[in-house]
């Protein structure tokens, strides 16, 4: 009979938790994103991806991942759109049942805050079991609770909302914090098919979230070899990194993976990251200088006041000659902290606006060049504060004692980070898309672009947002353009894209073609036999050319 409470009251409490990350997640986004016929907001990077996904399950002829309808005639990875290529694939066999024009991406952002607070949710309990407290009492469930609503209100979550879909699955690095000490003691099938099946989800949706799951999965995992032994460590490091160097080529993102890359640390977390809202918190609008031009954006890291005071108090708290006497891998899951940390600074350290650039090995410099926006390697770091954070007060305090101070940091948490979540709101609201004009209906093979946005994103027709446009234009009208805004650029698509004395030289009669003024008058001849062809009409100096019919 205790039993059955026990797990009524658990599934009482997780339901809970779902209902109120629902409810804050329904709060930052308002009402448009929730509106699957409304695609009035999606711009930007969240323009890229939903063209991505329109064009991809509209084309009869995509292979696996790959599709000539953004990067026409040559077939390219979607993937290197950052579409979650995992749930693509999902999607593919049940297209011909969505209609046309619909999008998902505010309830995907919804879903993302539920499950980061589920996991969250699962993850504390294992905090507390660790621990050697009652995990499912009362007092034990209602911390795990309280902590997570903590997680699922981070800032640095919801902050993500205004530009990327992939990168808000942050979900999925609590899902790997929560594997983690789940599996710690579990047998070797067990430790398999759960550590595993987590990096083989991250490979598919995104390759920074994959480098943070196995960071974390090994680094707790190697730091742990004197209770494995080294043979089975050696063992689950190298399954890991299979596992995803196999998802990863699976899912397409090492298509990209012999391109030119570099600026490693291009936007960058800054040391006081964690304590810079933008000057946009409530209690602590701390807005420190922005050296990179990007770290206030993709460097954004702000934890919250509440967060902030929880990690000081552990420090006061923590009662180091107890730390042996637990199974909770306190050690282990620091270590990954910092390490993450420090992945997110980069090689060029920054603390407030003075830098230091340390140099590392050439070849080193390189494969971390994959990773130009390393300050979002914090997120794990920032999950894994809360947990240690809550270690440290349980184990000094214990469950009934540490709830107090729990809720009231949860209280100082939202007071504080409320003003972002409007910000946020407020961001996605008056965000629009932007709009091509003046092509007559018709039925036309493809909108061509020269300069692509990828080979000139400067001078390219309507400017440097004019992957939105064409984009949508061309999902509307159902045919393929030549202009995308990819992660990354193949050689061998730009030697194609930006060879314009090849591209112009016999245009195709059928398809719409947008020029920069200087590209029409060195091929303008080319079109005045069978095109309309007029400047000014998107508000540039660029010529629109649509076929007489």
């Amino acid at each position: 009979m205790a039993l059955h409470r026990e797990r009524r009251a658990f599934w009482i409490c997780l339901a809970a938790v779902g209902m109120l990350c629902a409810v804050w997640a329904r709060y930052v986004l308002g009402p448009m994103p929730l509106h699957v016929h409304d695609t009035r907001w999606i711009w930007s990077d969240l323009s890229q991806v939903y063209v991505a996904w329109g064009q991809y399950l509209a084309d009869p002829d995509k292979r696996w991942l790959a599709s000539a309808r953004q990067s026409h005639p040559l077939p390219m990875s979607v993937s290197l759109f950052d579409p979650m290529p995992l749930f693509l694939l999902l999607a593919r066999g049940v297209s011909w049942a969505i209609p046309d024009g619909l999008q998902f991406i505010g309830w995907y952002f919804l879903a993302c805050v539920v499950l980061q607070g589920v996991f969250a949710f699962l993850a504390a309990r294992q905090v507390l079991h660790r621990l050697g407290e009652a995990a499912d009492s009362r007092a034990g469930l209602a911390v795990a609770a309280v902590i997570a609503l903590i997680v699922a209100t981070l800032p640095f979550t919801f902050h993500r909302f205004q530009w990327h879909i992939a990168l808000s699955s942050q979900w999925v690095l609590v899902l790997s914090i929560w594997m983690a000490l789940r599996t710690l003691d579990s047998p070797r099938r067990a430790w398999w098919l759960g550590n595993g099946a987590v990096v083989l989800l991250a490979t598919g949706i995104n390759p920074y979230l994959t480098l943070m799951v196995v960071a974390n999965l090994c680094g707790i995992t190697v730091l742990r070899y004197r209770t494995l032994g080294w043979g089975v460590t050696l063992e689950r490091v190298v399954l890991v990194c299979l596992v995803a160097a196999l998802g990863l080529a699976v899912f397409g993102f090492l298509d990209a993976s012999g391109a030119r890359t570099g600026d490693y640390g291009r936007y960058s977390s800054n040391v006081l990251g964690p304590m810079d809202s933008n000057g946009l918190a409530r209690l602590f609008p701390l807005d420190i200088a922005d050296p990179t031009g990007g770290q206030a954006a993709e460097g954004f890291n702000y934890l919250g006041l509440g967060v902030l005071v929880l990690c000081a108090a552990a420090l006061v708290l923590l009662p180091i000659r107890r730390l042996r006497a637990v199974e909770f891998p306190f050690f282990p899951a620091l270590v990954v902290t910092l390490a993450c940390f420090a992945l997110a600074l980069s090689t060029t350290v920054y603390v407030g606006s003075a830098g230091h650039h340390f140099a590392v090995p050439a070849v080193l410099e390189d494969m971390l060049g994959k990773f130009r926006s390393s300050g979002r390697f914090f997120w794990m770091s920032g999950f894994w504060l809360v947990f240690l954070a809550l270690a440290s007060c349980v184990l000094r305090l214990g469950t009934r004692r540490a709830l107090p101070l729990l809720v009231v940091l949860l209280a100082v948490q939202l007071v504080d980070i409320q003003p972002i979540a409007r910000h946020v709101k407020f961001a996605i609201a008056d965000g629009k898309a932007q709009v091509l004009d003046g092509v007559p209906p018709g039925t036309y093979s493809a909108i061509l672009v020269y300069p692509a946005w990828q080979c000139d994103h400067q001078a390219t027709p309507l400017g440097i947002r004019n992957f939105e446009s064409v984009g949508q234009f061309a999902l509307r009208q159902r045919i393929p353009t030549n202009n995308f805004y990819a992660a990354r650029n193949l050689p061998s698509q730009l030697a194609y894209h930006c060879d314009y004395p090849a591209r112009l030289a016999k245009p195709d009669p059928t398809a719409v073609y947008l020029l920069s003024d200087a590209l029409f008058r060195a091929y303008g001849s080319g079109f005045e036999a069978g095109f309309d062809c007029r400047s000014h009409v998107n508000g540039d100096d660029s010529w629109l050319c649509v076929p007489r019919h």
